[in-house]
């Protein structure tokens, strides 16, 4: 089965077709109009192209119809080139996609910066006459715990505690799968919505924003440890609190917030 990867009606990766799309008639579809391309046909430069595999094509705002090709030209891997093609019907995004593109939606609602005056016990909270204060307080603590507790420099308790564990959020397996059950630009994607719509807020927010994208959506189904879903998850809760996150060190999170 082949597919179109559009935006706004509109091919996205290089060209800039306007396709003619399906139209709906009760309960069946119209497909659209066949499209053709003239003269000498080159991957990746003149003429038609669609795609096997969907999920490697995704951008944000994306719509996914079903495609029709007269016969390919070539293919490499999961992309054709061909010189007819029209589109089907629309295909349902997946609902991993689906969720993420809610929860990237009310990332604008997060309380940022607005404590909600219940932090959690688990927290080790710094607090200070300003923003940047508290954060320097936390830093300070957070360096010297890191630094009392490395293996080689004083990174590595921060790099092991904090770095690693959340890279293992995707885990090795779970990204290997990821990348081809969500496809690369799809997880890439979502990651980049759910970094810029959080960033508005602060620039700290976008790699909790990032991870919880990735070990609740889109690895969503995958055979991801539960306690890295976890971890983003309560990563993730302190700014949904209105509180600021430095980092974590062996486990702890050093929570900031001014006084």
């Amino acid at each position: 089965m082949y597919y179109k990867i559009l935006v706004d009606g509109k091919s996205c990766h290089g060209e800039d077709l306007k396709w003619s799309l399906p139209k709906k008639d009760g309960e069946k579809w119209i497909p659209g109009k066949w499209h053709e391309a003239k003269g000498d046909l080159e991957t990746c430069n003149r003429g038609l192209h669609v795609t096997t595999s969907p999920f490697n094509w995704y951008k944000w705002g994306c719509e996914l119809y079903e495609a029709e090709i007269d016969s390919a030209i070539y293919q490499k891997d999961d992309k054709i080139l061909c010189r007819k093609a029209r589109l089907i019907e629309p295909v349902a995004h997946p609902k991993w996609w689906l969720d993420a593109i809610e929860f990237v939606a009310h990332i604008k609602d997060v309380p940022f910066f607005k404590p909600d005056g219940k932090p959690m016990e688990s927290w080790k909270l710094f607090t200070g006459d300003s923003w940047a204060a508290a954060r320097d307080a936390a830093w300070d603590t957070a360096w010297a715990a890191a630094r009392a507790a490395a293996w080689d420099t004083a990174w590595a308790a921060a790099r092991a505690a904090a770095w690693d564990t959340a890279r293992a959020a995707a885990g090795a397996a779970a990204r290997a799968a990821a990348w081809d059950t969500a496809g690369a630009a799809a997880r890439d994607t979502a990651w980049a919505a759910a970094r810029a719509a959080a960033r508005a807020a602060a620039w700290d927010t976008a790699w909790d924003a990032s991870l919880y994208v990735q070990t609740h959506f889109i690895c969503a189904g995958l055979p991801l440890d539960e306690k890295h879903k976890n971890y983003a998850a309560a990563r993730w809760q302190v700014w949904t609190k209105g509180y600021g996150l430095l980092s974590d060190v062996n486990g702890v999170l050093y929570v900031y917030a001014k006084s």
